[in-house]
């Protein structure tokens, strides 16, 4: 009796943090969204995307090659900078199809890892496992997420359009994982990936879907002018196209965090984890959505 009522309190605990939690970053996204400028925007993936980093650093501590993930990680604050500035100098000067920032981290991060091991002796697979880490940590996080965002923010001509194109995709992305929950736990009954995500089923999977692509066309109606430019066949090609990133996003972080056997990625957000844990379906849903719109104005 007591055993249950402590487990019941706990649920209720965890329940107020995740609520509190939620409803002050949805505020504080809220606002970064409706101010409408860019270098808010900027600020604000640049704090997600050092804090993930950070977590990530945490995460792959027990791992060898530390010092080629510090590189790493001094290579994405780099990166950061550089974008910021171009942005907010001359946001047209930074072109939606170039991609020389992040092809010029890939190669620092890659040949100064390989530097950086040269002191240490061979020891078995140490020194691949070291490099691959380190350019692992800098294409999850800041290549896939930061990269991505600000280019689909700048994509279209207008600023605020980009805006809404970002917040369709962050919907989108959430709703897939709230419709893939609630379906879940009405009717799951068959696991999808017992091995890597025992929780998940095909039937939420599914209804996700229907959750996603409302997603998609509320906040298409909502932007009125802001998403003119995209049909609404593409509203649903790219609702579905986000949906499926976002679920293989997140089974992604699931991989990661099972084979470093830890259950969330930080604690900066109770109730939630870490900012991995939050932004984990966006590092393949920004990007998916990057390319489906890039590809249809083709």
């Amino acid at each position: 009796m007591v055993s249950t009522t402590s487990n019941a309190s706990s649920r209720a605990a965890s329940f107020r943090a995740r609520l509190l939690s939620t409803i002050l970053l949805w505020g504080f996204v809220a606002f970064v969204f409706a101010s409408g400028k860019l270098w808010l925007m900027g600020i604000m993936v640049a704090l997600f995307t050092l804090i993930g980093s950070i977590e990530f650093l945490a995460l792959t501590r027990e791992a060898p090659g530390r010092e080629c993930r510090n590189w790493g990680f001094i290579v994405c604050a780099g990166f950061l900078l550089y974008i910021l500035l171009q942005v907010l100098g001359s946001p047209e000067a930074f072109g939606h199809d170039d991609f020389r920032p992040e092809v010029g981290g890939v190669l620092l991060v890659t040949m100064g890892s390989f530097c950086l091991r040269l002191r240490f002796p061979i020891e078995g697979d140490a020194s691949v496992k070291a490099v691959s880490l380190a350019l692992l940590g800098f294409v999850y996080v800041p290549v896939l997420f930061a990269g991505f965002i600000i280019r689909l923010a700048l994509y279209p001509q207008e600023v605020s359009s980009g805006f809404w194109l970002i917040l369709l995709v962050v919907v989108v992305a959430k709703f897939t994982d709230m419709g893939a929950y609630l379906v879940g736990t009405l009717m799951g009954k068959h696991k999808a990936i017992p091995h890597i995500s025992p929780a998940k089923s095909w039937e939420g999977y599914i209804g996700s879907l229907f959750f996603a692509i409302g997603g998609s066309f509320a906040v298409h109606a909502l932007s009125g002018e802001g998403l003119s430019w995209l049909s609404w066949p593409h509203v649903l090609g790219l609702g579905l196209v986000v949906a499926i990133a976002a679920m293989v996003g997140d089974l992604a972080e699931s991989i990661l965090k099972r084979s470093l056997q830890v259950k969330d990625s930080g604690q900066i957000l109770p109730g939630i984890g870490g900012v991995l844990d939050l932004i984990d379906s966006l590092c393949f849903a920004l990007p998916a959505a990057f390319f489906y719109v890039y590809l249809q104005r083709l």
